[in-house]
């Protein structure tokens, strides 16, 4: 993990998850030599046709394009809050890079 990936657990409530933001899953069982590379990389994302939420999309090799979840957006804006994604994903083992 690099020092850029943030404990979603870290995060304020109120911190902004725009669309773009990344986000990894560690801990999913993967059979890899290291603990560190057993994760899986979602990019949250608009949804189309869809103005309420954000979805989180799967970047990883053989799971590319699967959605894990969908997030609520902090209407009227056009982004989430990390209350939000907080609320859908595991708060020890979820890290998010805001860019």
């Amino acid at each position: 993990m690099t020092k850029d990936w943030i404990p979603l657990k870290e995060l304020e409530d109120n911190q902004i998850i725009w669309a773009g933001t990344r986000v990894r899953l560690y801990g999913i069982g993967l059979n890899v030599v290291h603990k560190s590379d057993d994760f899986n990389e979602y990019l949250v994302s608009y949804i189309y046709d869809n103005d309420d939420n954000l979805q989180l999309t799967n970047l990883s090799q053989g799971e590319a394009g699967n959605i894990i979840c969908i997030i609520k957006k902090d209407k009227p804006n056009h982004y989430s809050k990390a209350s939000a994604l907080k609320l859908v994903m595991h708060l020890e083992q979820t890290y998010v890079m805001l860019e």
